[in-house]
């Protein structure tokens, strides 16, 4: 095909007539963006974001659906593509009912990430939650205690009748006070020196959140304290039976621990002088906070006993000394924070009347609803709707009572909060000893001239309020290199407010020293719910279960008078995380990597912008996998096309038409009552989390860890990413790989993940004694084996998987033979079952030729139930190429009948392959030039065959001779026929004559022709390769004398006393004492447990090594624990023999992975093993290569043997998965 000539973007490129700009734009490194469209499927041009404009055409067209042409001038990102994408994403966003985020995080001054941290503290993670709080706020033990908690107040279980939202801050708390004492506590990663030195003033809140910020960048930040101690307002201000100084120093110690210095009795323009900071730092930020007080602005105020609130907590937390209010009647003014501190530790002080004055009601008061119960319980009274106007003191200007009068409320002022207004005529007196004044804070700038007499470029200045004047987007002052933040710069406000302060101060200023333009960070396109309509208790109603707040434990009243933390926190984890269980999950799990989110934030769209109406649906959570909401469906029908077009199951399609279309299962059923197949293919390909995965646990919006894998379920060898975050495992996704090239993958690999999560893995070798289990060391277990198996190598048996790596099998298989000097080693799952699997995948057909093929025979294989890799390959090779699919099945209802074009229905396999054999030969079909050129045998098989009686054997595939016929001239006569068959359904007789059909018609080996035989395990393959046969030496060639001639070196010049012979007699006449078990589960799979058992009669020592605690495994007198594949590294060969390899991602939860084990297994034997698995690949490569070259044979087999003992391939990782994917 000739190149043709485009210019993207005025760049000259060449492409194909065939190709659509999308693709050529993409080669050549310009991402045009697109919500519709994907490499598996035709071009759909339904969402209209990926236009561009073409030279010559008024309007912009489409990427996804434009092939290229001549000439073709192109632009991606002009004014009218980008306004057409913005028009296109305003629309599909204006019917988008959805939030990006939950409102807590919304809420939130500073957006900690309150969704992701609940998650986190769900699964136990609580380190991690801390770290993922401290992205924003680096003192979450602190605010896990006086937060003012604006998320609680949004959050959306308030609209349930339990009368409390979510406790979030409760479990702040918890996982904060879990890392502080954790000896594996977060401790973030700095960034390398840069030489810079920032001076902060103040080690408040806010001074301590920008030291830490900017510490982590490379800066040295010093903090200089006007105090003795750090904290604040929050040591100063807050009692400590609210906020312990402990905590304040432990919070205060992680922060200095990363370097910050904290210099005490410091004060700007005082000790410390601008001018000396100008000369030694590169920037400061002013972190002062707002902490003169106020009084009542009212006559009479001066008097003896009148304090500023403020005044009143910091003396007793500068002296050490409580005031003795003892028989003393206290009136505290105000109802915010400040006031419930000042009445609380004023009874504490002794007093015993204590009363709040409030001008307004108590549905107005801003302090935190729990510090006004809690005051309640402690005695404090409530006077409502007064307001003191006059302050009186007897003769000797000592308070003597405050006249007070009632108020009530008007209309709303500027707050939204009704206006008070007092009734006339109503006023009163009453006595007190003592008034604490609680109504308001300023800031002082006691400093200005210092800074100003000195400062060389610019001026700092207050602004009308007496506040730091600073630009309110970057907290920069009229002096360059100076910034601040907190209340100093806003007046009073809350810490989470100083931190989010403090958050764009040391931005802008780490911005300031690296040279880079100031600006905040872009705020990135958000949907809301509440953008469309106010939440409604009705659409939450019903849909919850009830389940009521967990509530903290506190001190009882009468054991409060004292400065004890009253709040104990919660009691255990269990605790904890059944109040993450209330958590809704608001938000979508989607958001890091939502396409048309990103997009959205691209071109600046506005939800809004088209407000209108809009629809509003239920999320279907009824799919036990895969949960709907069409909510956030953007009618791309990606998952109705993938669905279709690639797996062929047509389970989704769109419900009504235009504006009320959605996306539904097929005919409005349940997506259970569908031909679903459960693959997740709908979930992945998604483009806006529409459709996900319905997981059971705290879905995970989170930045998290990859790990790249190969799937270790089945035998396709798909490459998989596993997402995760502290190897807590929350999502697969298919990655384009060697095998499953535009990344597509099934069920097993995409939803199986789960059991790495599972809680019942063994950690440690487990030891039985007297009936009981016991953890013993790694030393212990190899010394036990060796005792038990030394001298007795003739009695012992050695199992190993499919599911092992072809490293483990051949360190498996090598010990047997080197240290144990045997050749007794099998795999348990192809007990008794033949000879007829070895060579079938021989010349296995590429997948990626399914396309081409005309004719597609699928004998006895329900591949869109077993290997959906494999069905998602020939469905698509079907939607697309409509190539012909027909199905040999003994089944009466075979899941996968109802996509294929043709059904043949047979009584037996092996008979229906012996037939059409029979029947090509006795027309003289065969394919002899084939046949003399590259297998043996054919003679003797055609003199065998020719005794066979063809009636007969289509008597026994009970499908007759007329039909068999007519399947036989239209397999001969198709030039690409390929034939597909699973080893679960198809006995090894069977799967002998099915090679021997290809062999015969001379298709094997050929382009888009031939066979392709899928094997049970993800390294069945290997088992053959690595010889874990007793016959079978590496490489899959028969063990014996000419073997051992030139492999005896890698068996420590030793090797077995014997040649091979089959022992499947022996195994099941349970003739054997000793085994070793490696990654199967004999008992806990077989389809008969009492003749698997059997097996077993004379065991004297069993040792198993599983990731759990399989049924084999509690039979067993020694127990290894097993790492997982990603905790090990190695390889895997797929069914088509494709080597693939995987690296060591993740620390083995046992200790030593199975190569070091294995490797520790050799030592006790005296013979020196590595377990770096690169050298044993090294090993196994030398082996392979002094194998000569494979030609295959025919072999007639006479009856047919279908002995299967195992369900599940032996294996109990797969038992576990399907019992997660099939249903």
């Amino acid at each position: 095909m000739d190149k043709i000539n485009i210019i993207i973007n005025g760049k000259p490129v060449k492409g194909y007539s065939n190709e659509y700009i999308v693709d050529v734009a993409k080669r050549e490194g310009i991402i045009i963006p697109t919500l519709c469209n994907d490499d598996r499927l035709e071009p759909y041009s339904s969402c209209f974001v990926c236009v561009v404009e073409i030279e010559g055409n008024p309007k912009p067209q489409p990427a996804c659906s434009t092939r290229i042409t001549e000439g073709m001038v192109i632009n991606t990102e002009s004014q009218k593509v980008v306004e057409s994408r913005q028009t296109a994403l305003n629309l599909l966003l204006s019917n988008h009912y959805a939030d990006c985020v939950a409102p807590c995080k919304e809420t939130c001054p500073a957006g900690v990430d309150v969704k992701g941290y609940i998650s986190l503290i769900e699964k136990g993670l609580y380190s991690e939650a801390v770290a993922l709080i401290k992205k924003v706020n680096p003192l979450p033990a602190i605010c896990g205690r006086v937060c003012v908690r604006p998320c609680e107040a949004a959050c959306r279980r308030n609209l349930l009748d339990e009368g409390t939202g979510v406790g979030i801050d409760y479990m702040k708390r918890f996982a904060a006070d879990y890392d502080l004492e954790s000896v594996n506590k977060y401790i973030p990663e700095k960034e390398d020196s840069t030489g810079k030195k920032v001076a902060i003033i103040g080690a408040g809140p806010g001074g301590l959140s920008a030291a830490y910020y900017l510490q982590l960048k490379g800066h040295q930040c010093d903090i200089f304290e006007m105090q003795d101690s750090p904290g604040g307002w929050l040591r100063y201000g807050i009692p400590e039976y609210r906020l312990p100084n402990e905590i304040i120093d432990k919070e205060v110690k992680n922060i200095t621990d990363l370097g910050v210095n904290i210099f005490y009795k410091k004060k700007l323009g005082d000790n410390i002088k601008y001018a000396e900071l100008q000369d030694k730092y590169d920037a400061t930020i002013l972190t002062i906070g707002s902490q003169r007080g106020t009084l009542l602005r009212a006559p009479g105020e001066d008097c003896d006993g009148v304090f500023s609130g403020i005044d009143y907590l910091r003396n007793m937390e500068l002296t050490g000394q409580r005031y003795d209010f003892k028989g003393k009647t206290v009136v505290v003014v105000g109802c915010g924070n400040t006031a419930m501190d000042c009445c609380r530790s004023a009874m504490r002080c002794g007093s015993t009347d204590v009363k709040i004055v409030y001008r307004r009601t108590e549905k107005e008061m801003p302090a935190n609803p729990i510090e006004i119960h809690e005051s309640k319980l402690e005695g404090v009274e409530y006077m409502v709707l007064h307001n003191p106007t006059k302050v009186n003191s007897d003769a000797n200007g000592k308070l003597e009572s405050v006249t007070l009068i009632k108020m009530e409320l008007g209309e709303p002022d500027s707050s939204g909060r009704r206006r008070p207004v007092p009734v006339e005529g109503s006023e009163f007196d009453i006595k007190c000893d003592y008034i604490l004044a609680a109504i308001g804070q300023k800031t002082d700038i006691n400093f200005l001239d210092d800074v100003n007499s000195v400062a060389t470029n610019g001026q700092l200045a207050a602004n009308k309020w007496g506040d730091i004047d600073a630009d309110p987007k970057t907290l920069q002052t009229g002096i360059p290199n100076m910034f601040a933040a907190g209340d100093g710069v806003t007046g009073p406000a809350t810490l989470i407010e100083a931190i989010s302060q403090a958050n764009i101060a040391w931005l802008s200023c780490h911005q300031y020293l690296t040279g880079q333009e100031m600006k905040p960070e872009p705020k990135p396109f958000i949907s809301k719910r509440d953008n469309f309509k106010n939440q409604d208790p009705n659409d939450y109603l019903g849909r919850y279960q009830k389940q009521m707040r967990q509530e903290m434990p506190v001190l009882e009243a009468g054991d409060r008078r004292n400065y004890k933390e009253v709040e104990l926190g919660y009691a255990d984890e269990n605790v904890a995380k059944t109040e993450a269980n209330r958590c809704f999950e608001c938000g979508c799990s989607e958001f890091f990597d939502c396409k048309l989110q990103q997009y959205a934030t691209k071109y600046n769209v506005d939800q809004e912008y088209y407000a209108g109406e809009f629809k509003q649906y239920n999320v279907d959570f009824s799919h036990p996998l895969i949960e709907i909401d069409n909510n956030k469906c953007i009618l791309c029908s990606k998952c109705i096309r993938v669905c279709d077009e690639v797996v062929g199951a047509k389970a989704l399609g769109l419900v009504q038409r235009g504006f009320d279309t959605f996306v539904a299962p097929s005919l409005n059923k349940k997506l259970t009552d569908t031909d679903c197949e459960n693959c997740g293919m709908c979930v992945s390909i998604c483009p806006t989390g529409a459709i996900t995965e319905n997981v059971p646990f705290k879905v995970m919006p989170v930045e998290s860890d990859k790990i790249e894998t190969i799937d270790c379920f089945t035998s396709e060898g798909a490459s998989i990413e596993l997402l995760h975050k502290s190897n807590f495992y929350f999502r697969a996704e298919g990655t384009p790989g060697l095998v499953n090239k535009k990344g597509s993958i099934g069920k097993h690999a995409k939803f199986g993940y789960r059991i790495f999560n599972d809680l019942e893995r063994i950690k440690k070798p487990m030891l039985k004694e007297n009936g009981s289990w016991k953890e013993i060391e790694f030393e212990q277990a190899f010394d036990i084996i060796k005792q038990k198996l030394s001298g007795n190598e003739k009695d012992t048996m050695v199992f190993a998987g499919g599911r092992l790596s072809n490293e483990e099998l051949y360190l498996t298989q090598k010990f047997t033979r080197a240290a144990l000097k045997t050749n007794n080693i099998a795999s348990l799952n192809y007990v008794g079952r033949g000879t007829g699997y070895t060579y079938n995948t021989f010349k296995n057909v590429p997948m990626d030729q399914f396309k081409d093929a005309g004719k597609i025979y699928i004998i006895g294989s329900d591949l869109n139930y077993s290997n959906q890799l494999i069905n998602h390959m020939i469905f698509n090779a079907a939607a697309v190429n409509g190539v012909e699919i027909t199905l040999v099945t003994e089944k009466e209802n075979a899941k996968l009948a109802y996509k294929c074009d043709k059904i043949v229905k047979t009584g037996s396999y092996h008979a229906f392959a012996k037939a059409v054999n029979k029947i090509m030969l006795e027309n003289n079909w065969q394919n002899k030039f084939f046949i003399d050129g590259n297998v043996n045998g054919f003679d003797k098989y055609a003199e065998e065959l020719s005794a066979e009686n063809l009636d007969a054997l289509c008597a026994k595939a009970e499908v007759s001779r007329e039909e068999l016929e007519k399947f036989t001239n239209a397999y001969n006569l198709e030039q690409n026929a390929i034939v597909v068959f699973c080893e679960n359904e198809i006995s090894a007789d069977a799967a002998t004559e099915i090679v021997n059909m290809v062999m015969i018609t001379g298709k094997l080996g050929k382009t888009a022709s031939g066979l392709f035989a899928v094997k049970e395990k993800n390294n069945s393959q290997g088992l053959i390769d690595m010889g874990i046969r007793p016959i079978l030496g590496v490489g899959g060639v028969e063990f014996n004398e000419e073997y051992m001639k030139f492999a005896s070196k890698y068996y420590n010049n030793q090797g077995p006393d014997s040649i091979a012979e089959c022992q499947c007699d022996r195994i099941s006449g349970g003739d054997f004492k000793n085994f070793m078990i490696f990654g199967e589960d004999p008992i806990g799979t077989a389809k008969d447990v009492n003749t698997v058992k059997s097996w077993f009669k004379n065991a004297q020592f069993i040792a198993v090594q599983d990731y759990f605690m399989t049924d084999t495994a509690k039979e067993a007198d020694l127990v290894l624990p097993a790492s997982f594949h990603f905790e090990t590294g190695g390889s895997f060969t797929n069914t088509q023999k494709f080597i693939q390899t995987f690296e060591k991602d993740a620390k083995p939860l046992c200790g030593l992975d199975n190569l070091e084990q294995l490797s520790g297994l050799f030592n006790k034997f005296g013979i020196e093993q590595s377990a770096d698995k690169n050298v044993i690949f090294g090993e196994i490569t030398e082996l392979l290569s002094n194998i000569g070259e494979f030609k295959p044979e025919f072999v007639n087999t006479t009856e047919d043997n279908n002995i299967v003992y195992f369900n599940h391939s032996c294996d109990i990782m797969l038992k576990k998965v399907s019992e997660i994917v099939d249903f």
